[in-house]
């Protein structure tokens, strides 16, 4: 009976050991963003809003930009309710040119719209004027 626990033990442990070796790959390749993109709520959205006025330029599209913080609780339920439904995923990807700002690190951008606080959407044209603004949690 005490080896039957002992090799149950060690099984435990390996597989404990395996599931955790696993988790930290995973949590060592996620990020919220690199250099020039963020990507929340399964979208990838560019970081600069220069870029994303170019893109819109050229593809001929409006520009979403998200303002966002990485402590707003408003935006992880924005990011893990709001953007991953299918039919939102697939007319932002297909029809906007996406934009994430985050408040903390470019207060200059939110400044320059008047955005005080996360979440917060703002609908620009190709040129970057304002279309709509969307405050706050949707």
């Amino acid at each position: 009976m005490k080896t039957k626990k002992l090799m149950t033990i060690i099984v435990l442990v390996i597989i404990v050991a395996f599931a955790y070796g696993s988790l930290n790959i995973a949590l060592s390749e996620f990020k919220l963003s690199d250099e020039k993109n963020a990507y929340l709520g399964g979208l990838v959205w560019n970081k600069s809003l220069n870029e994303g006025l170019a893109i819109a330029r050229q593809e001929d599209k409006p520009v979403l930009v998200y303002f966002w913080a990485e402590w707003c609780q408003f935006c992880e339920k924005f990011e893990t309710r709001t953007l991953p439904d299918p039919e939102i995923t697939r007319i932002l990807t297909s029809d906007f040119v996406l934009v994430a700002i985050d408040l903390d690190e470019d207060r200059a951008t939110a400044n320059k719209y008047g955005v005080s606080y996360p979440p917060y959407e703002l609908f620009l044209d190709k040129n970057g004027n304002i279309i709509d603004r969307v405050p706050g949690y949707v």
